[in-house]
């Protein structure tokens, strides 16, 4: 599926949208690599042929313009952002007649929603300690800026005061390290969802099996990795002190976090689920990467909006075994030869969950409880 497969649109208010031409590459960015990275903004970066632009310039390509990505043909958004920067390559070779520079290009760079949270200084603004929900309507109300989240008034647990000192991306981001939460960006805007959240995704993986819910990988990626073991966690909160929790003797690999916990308590429940999940080091698959082309039907946004499989979980098979998974990140990239999606990966092993007697989520010395 070559890149004129995809489609990118452009807006200067949201509601009446134009198409871009004469797309030469697109590369695309979403979510982590690994559970211990902290969350950034999601980005879109695409080139296009820009002939027309030293006599006639396209004044739309300019900061704050909204942009989206489709599949030619489709009506779901696959990402959503604003441009962040446009610049010019111009050719050598340019036509005074007809007014054409025929190897002038132009790249443009878009981001999500996040990158504004990031630009916005907290200017000291206060938090009082309250129900979870309630901390991120405070926050959107404070920022300006909007915000989506699973959190519910009648479940959400209480948060420690929190005076936001940097930005509102690092508030955010202490705040999804205290509640186990995850960031979602490229979908007009942030979205932060409860650590509970279960979704499963209506398409898998397969190396054999191709077809509309199994997509078929070309490359998968197995590994151990040093960010996802720990002996030692430390909680560090803004009121009740240090909680610890560790296992075995030392030296420590320690993990030290900064958080808003509400309580003594709730700082130790912490660092004990963070302890259950990185604790034993795992072999498992961490990436596997897909070509558009190599699909009987294509289905590589998983039957969601691309920027919104992050958190999902879906079967990986592997030469006749089948991994359960949980989605960190992706990237995509299409090219006039074709696309390619790669997934990051973590194993169920390391989710918070357990529902009794259910297959996926209820297997006993494997799936966690939670807190």
């Amino acid at each position: 599926m070559p890149v004129s497969n995809y489609t990118i649109e452009y807006s200067t208010n949201f509601s009446t949208w134009s198409y871009f031409t004469d797309i030469q590459s697109i590369n695309g960015r979403i979510g982590r690599t690994a559970f211990i990275d902290t969350f950034q903004p999601s980005q879109l970066t695409f080139v296009m042929r820009y002939p027309t632009g030293f006599y006639s310039p396209n004044t739309a390509l300019v900061t704050g313009t909204w942009v989206r990505l489709k599949r030619t043909g489709t009506t779901r958004t696959m990402w959503t952002g604003k441009i962040a920067t446009v610049t010019v390559e111009w050719g050598k070779v340019y036509n005074t007649t007809t007014n054409r520079g025929e190897y002038d290009y132009v790249t443009v760079t878009a981001e999500g929603s996040f990158a504004e949270w990031g630009r916005l200084d907290g200017n000291g603004n206060t938090i009082v300690s309250t129900n979870a929900a309630y901390a991120l309507g405070e926050a959107a109300t404070e920022s300006g800026l909007p915000i989506g989240t699973t959190f519910s008034v009648d479940t959400s647990p209480t948060i420690d005061t929190s005076t936001v000192t940097g930005s509102w991306a690092d508030w955010i981001n202490k705040f999804a390290v205290t509640l186990s939460a995850t960031v979602k960006d490229g979908g007009g805007q942030l979205g932060v969802y409860t650590k509970d959240f279960v979704g499963s995704l209506p398409v898998q993986f397969s190396d054999t099996t191709n077809n509309a819910t199994n997509q078929v990988y070309e490359e998968i990626q197995l590994s151990s990795q040093v960010e996802n073991y720990f002996t030692q966690i430390i909680i560090d909160t803004d009121s009740y002190g240090q909680a610890v929790a560790f296992t075995g003797a030392g030296p420590y690999r320690t993990l030290k976090l900064e958080t808003f916990s509400g309580s003594a308590g709730q700082a130790l429940d912490l660092a004990n689920y963070y302890l259950a999940l990185y604790q034993t080091p795992l072999v498992g698959i961490s990436q596997i990467t897909c070509r558009s082309e190599a699909q009987n039907t294509w289905a590589l946004d998983l039957g969601y909006e691309w920027y919104d499989i992050l958190g999902y979980r879906t079967n990986v098979t592997f030469r006749g075994t089948s991994y359960y998974m949980s989605i960190l990140g992706s990237t995509f990239q299409a090219t006039p030869s074709g696309s390619t999606f790669s997934y990051n990966l973590a194993s169920a092993a390391y989710l918070p969950f357990f529902i009794l007697d259910d297959p996926n989520y209820g297997v006993l010395d494997t799936n966690r409880l939670s807190w």
